[in-house]
């Protein structure tokens, strides 16, 4: 065989190879939404529903008294700056005060 006819023969492999990974590449994205419905559609055992029930409802419970503890939080430091504008104000009403009637 000529130099040109086994270069033609390796580009040719080559050329097959690189189709049958881009066919492999196209079948990947549909490949992957198959086997994540799968795994949602199958059930898991009966003693790890009602573990992963029992998570949730403590998660949202937790959420719940932490949404709670922040609100608090943000409440209490709001009044203490309503506080502390309300002193600088009667301070300055205050002073005010002295200065007018000298």
């Amino acid at each position: 065989m000529l130099p040109e006819e086994l270069e033609l023969k390796q580009c040719e492999q080559e050329a097959q190879r690189l189709a049958k990974e881009l066919e492999e590449a196209r079948e990947l994205p549909k490949r992957i939404a198959r086997e994540k419905l799968d795994r949602d559609n199958t059930m898991p055992p009966l003693e790890r529903v009602s573990e992963i029930s029992r998570l949730k409802r403590h998660e949202q419970e937790m959420a719940t008294r932490s949404a709670i503890r922040n609100l608090l939080k943000t409440q209490t430091r709001s009044l203490l700056l309503l506080l502390t504008l309300i002193a600088a104000v009667a301070a300055l009403i205050a002073w005010g005060l002295r200065l007018m009637n000298g």
